[in-house]
């Protein structure tokens, strides 16, 4: 082994703790990228992968824009000349202890011996069970069951129990999902020849086109997963962008750790360099080391990334199902090529990280060293390439309207932040020196302003960290308030009707309608589009038009052509999308074709981020023949009593439940809440990263500033005195910290709320400013100060002051 290979080793084993801190930093980083990167990928193929499981890779779709398909369609196209295989597929959710599932009605007989899906017979004993299902192994040990036992199942309002009949292998694709068979499932579900749609070989797509007919789309699996891609676009897009900032911030841990490193062997290096060992060697070694130190730390990121792609994904499982209704798998896919990608930018990005420290390793002076303080050149200043940083992202905000554009604003930004969050930093250090030089605790922090190289990486992280906390605490305490004050005024009704059926025929609207305690009914009818976005049939009362918050367009004129059937409504995600707005023309799809309608208005909504557009319920029942309801908003009339109202229920020949205002508003806002754990939890995330670069900064100013900690040795100051010395110290550096991170936070919340949001989810959220994220930061931030300079101060007060003394550094 080569020599100075074989020094750096010796080197790096008698300081385990350094070679951890350094290890920690870059692993952190690589972990939280890796696992919002294999998060990303479930998402996107989650909701087509019971369709590969079902009918191949390749496949081909025919769906309806309503939803629903006719047997009888299936039948037709089953039995003409030259008729590929189809697999028929009827979908709906059902819940087993709360927890979400799909259940997927099959024709057995085509999945298990036709060419296409399965294989071989593992979906015949569906055959002999009317109410028997099949679940992968996944899902029967996720769920606590066992091969022919029953599972209870609640499906719209009514307890089921279901039979285990049998248990499929090795069929992620079916994780969280149920197979039954068509005929039995139609019958538990009262949906009698229909089907959500029908799966047919790829090979089949320029026969099935000239075979099907308007209204009916065909659509490729490529078409599919784009289309679920585009659904959590959003979401995605947030959780990228954060996982970024926390490896940006693993790298600042890297340059503080490997800055330490440096410290600790000045003496070693002059001494290397006395010896004849060259500039240009130094530095390779020095490189070497962070290659061997990225490379294994980002291994082993890659490993814990895994295991944190599993945690995320149970924190979005439940948000993703209630807003997106998809079903995602139980376990996270590794990619070998991911990880290849993100080891390989981990080594580049680390390498350009000590940059700057391999140049100052360059520039220590052979021979034994005398007292080395921290060498800021003061040519070097950040201005000019922070002005630049500021001028590109602006240039990219103003020119770019895409989302990603978005992204890479906020990030130069960020940048921006950070080239100039440690000199304006160490100028709030020497205002604080000046106010209390006389004092201990101005003296402690006057030593600080001496170390402004070795303390700029870690302050830069601790105030992108304590920014970011901030920012999106203020943008999600915001938007909760947005969404909070929207759902209170949309809900206009007393209480919400739903059938256990899931469907409230016409008959039973019309004779509530006709009950003296109801003073008014509102209806809604939903269908999901092909592209997403969803069709609402509105029957609306005059009190139901409150509800509305008008963004675009004359709202007397809106309501007066809505109600004559003239036009539609748009929400304000669907009017981004599309570039629409009131006088503008969409086409809506119906059995009978596409029509025309204009754009009365634009409304604020934050239902769905694809987009809603809503016509009036006559003119819906005209177009599509289809009467029913989803739900129903009943209005009392004055003096009526809401157990009156239930009597009358009781009345009825289906099985209805109530829904008050008060609890739909409390249930949106605990799907709310649980949507955004999973931000809070990479948030913390980069405030541990950040912690470790403050750890390794403090160490590093121990070691370097040895003989000024002896000095106040010698003069009477006790271990206790110096412990509390370094305490203030790293307060002192969270604090400074805490203020710079306000305007961070700020910058931050205005752009996630007035340009991040509306690119991501079409809506936009009207600028609040919460406080309490600002209330909390400083107390916050000194306990984490205070919390981070225990191990240094302990490290540095247990040193023996006397040898410090006698070295000459």
């Amino acid at each position: 082994m080569n020599p100075l290979l074989q020094n750096s080793r010796r080197f790096l084993r008698q300081h385990p703790g350094q070679l951890l801190l350094a290890l920690l930093g870059i692993t952190a980083g690589v972990a939280v990228v890796t696992g919002v990167a294999l998060l990303r990928d479930v998402l996107i193929h989650s909701l087509d992968a019971a369709a590969d499981a079902l009918a191949g890779s390749d496949s081909v779709r025919i769906e309806a824009p309503s939803g629903r398909i006719d047997e009888a369609i299936f039948a037709d196209l089953a039995t003409r000349p030259g008729a590929p295989d189809l697999v028929p597929v009827l979908r709906a959710t059902v819940r087993h202890r709360g927890e979400r599932l799909e259940l997927l009605a099959i024709d057995p007989l085509a999945t298990a011996f036709g060419p296409m899906g399965l294989g071989g017979a593992a979906t015949a004993p569906l055959l002999g069970s009317a109410r028997g299902v099949l679940l992968n192994r996944t899902t029967l040990k996720r769920l606590g069951a066992d091969p022919g036992s029953t599972l209870e199942i609640r499906l719209a309002g009514r307890s089921v129990e279901l039979e285990i009949v049998a248990v499929l292998e090795d069929l992620p694709g079916l994780d969280q999902r149920l197979l039954m068979d068509m005929a039995n499932a139609q019958d538990l579900l009262d949906r009698a020849g229909e089907l959500s749609w029908i799966e047919a070989p790829a090979s089949a797509a320029a026969w099935l086109d000239r075979q099907i007919d308007a209204p009916l789309l065909l659509r490729s699996a490529g078409e599919r997963r784009a289309s679920a891609a585009s659904l959590t676009a959003g979401m995605r897009a947030n959780l990228t962008a954060m996982s970024l900032l926390a490896f940006a911030v693993g790298l600042f841990v890297i340059h503080a750790v490997l800055a330490f490193l440096l410290v600790q062997r000045r003496r070693q290096i002059a001494m290397l360099r006395a010896v004849g060992v060259t500039v240009g060697q130094l530095r390779l070694v020095l490189a070497t080391e962070t290659v061997i130190l990225a490379g294994l730390g980002g291994l082993i990121g890659l490993a814990l990334g895994t295991i944190l792609a599993d945690q995320l994904l149970e924190l979005v499982r439940a948000p993703i199902a209630e807003v997106y209704g998809q079903v995602t798998a139980r376990g996270i896919q590794p990619s070998l090529g991911l990880y290849l990608v993100i080891w390989l930018i981990a080594l580049l990005l680390a390498l350009v990280s000590v940059t700057g420290l391999l140049a100052s390793a360059g520039r220590i002076p052979p021979g034994v060293l005398g007292r080395t303080p921290d060498q800021s050149r003061p040519g070097l200043r950040p201005y000019w390439p922070a002005l630049a940083l500021a001028l590109a992202g602006t240039l990219v905000l103003s020119i770019g309207s895409s989302l990603e554009a978005a992204l890479v604003g906020l990030f130069l930004w960020l940048c921006v932040a950070a080239l100039l969050a440690p000199g304006a930093g160490m100028r709030l250090l020497s205002a604080w020196h000046a106010v209390r030089r006389r004092q201990l605790s101005g003296r402690a922090i006057g030593m600080l302003g001496q170390a402004r190289l070795r303390l700029a990486p870690a302050l830069a992280a601790l105030s992108l960290a304590l920014g970011l906390s901030a920012g999106l605490a203020m943008m999600v305490l915001g938007f909760r308030g947005a969404v909070d004050d929207w759902v209170d005024r949309l809900l206009r009704a007393d209480t919400y009707l739903t059938a256990s059926t899931g469907i409230i025929d016409e008959a039973v609207t019309a004779r509530i309608n006709d009950w003296p305690e109801i003073r008014a009914v509102s209806s809604a009818r939903q269908r999901e589009l092909g592209d997403g976005s969803r069709l609402l049939a509105f029957d609306l009362p005059a009190a139901a038009w409150e509800g509305f918050e008008w963004l675009a367009g004359d709202p007397e004129q809106a309501r007066v052509g809505f109600d004559q059937g003239r036009g539609v409504l748009i929400s304000e995600p669907l009017a981004r999308h599309r570039a629409l707005k009131p006088g503008d023309t969409v086409s809506l799809p119906t059995p009978s074709g596409p029509i025309d309608l204009d754009v009365l208005a634009v409304y604020r909504d934050y239902g769905s981020e694809r987009g809603v557009l809503a016509i009036d319920g006559r003119l819906y029942r005209d177009l599509f023949d289809d009467p029913a309801r989803d739900s129903l908003g009943l209005y009392l009339a004055a003096g009526a009593e809401l157990e009156a109202v239930l009597a009358r229920l009781e009345e009825l020949e289906i099985t209805v439940s109530l829904t008050s205002r008060e609890q739909v508003r409390s249930q949106t806002m605990a799907i709310f809440d649980r949507t955004f754990r999973i931000s809070w939890a990479l948030a913390l995330l980069v405030a541990l990263i950040a912690l470790v670069a403050l750890v390794s900064a403090l160490l590093a100013l121990g070691l370097e500033r040895g003989r000024d900690y002896a000095s106040l040795r010698a003069l009477g100051l006790t271990r206790a005195g110096l412990v509390g010395w370094v305490v203030t110290q790293t307060t002192a550096l969270a604090a400074v910290a805490a203020l710079l991170a306000v305007p961070i936070s700020l910058a931050l919340h205005s752009a996630l709320s007035l340009i991040i949001q509306p690119r991501a989810f079409g809506w936009s959220v009207p600028f609040s400013l919460p406080l309490w994220p600002w209330l909390l930061m400083l107390p916050l931030a000194l306990l984490i100060g205070a919390l981070a300079g225990l191990y240094p101060a302990w490290t540095i007060a247990r040193r023996d002051p006397a040898p410090l003394l006698r070295s000459r550094s």
